[in-house]
């Protein structure tokens, strides 16, 4: 009967053991969790960005475009650079108050 019920509500149950080295062991583990090859340089690019504006303490898009280090995986032009602030607002990560973007208190460390 229990066997029935526990088939009836969804849940499942697994056990595993893994054993190893820690490094093998931990690395088993978070092989899901990292983010694909692909979206590595857009990481990097957006954490560029929001790092140079929390340097700054705020500026224009120009002047973030200006500001950005070398070697990012885009060439950032004001209007580009607008685009992923745009973005990056709908996730509360910067805010924009009259022409000047900050980072926002959620990203704030």
């Amino acid at each position: 009967m229990s066997e029935q019920q526990e088939l009836e509500s969804g849940d499942v149950s697994v056990s595993m053991e893994i054993t190893g080295s820690y490094d093998n062991v931990l690395a088993k583990l978070n092989r899901g969790q990292e983010s694909p090859d692909v979206l590595e340089p857009f990481i990097q690019d957006v954490e560029s960005v929001l790092t140079t504006i929390e340097r700054m303490e705020e500026g224009t898009r120009s002047s973030v475009a200006r500001n950005l280090p070398d070697g990012m995986t885009v060439d950032y032009d004001a209007e580009e650079v607008v685009d992923l602030l745009q973005v990056l607002k709908r996730y509360d990560l910067v805010v924009l108050e009259g022409n000047t973007w900050k980072v926002s208190p959620k990203y704030e460390g």
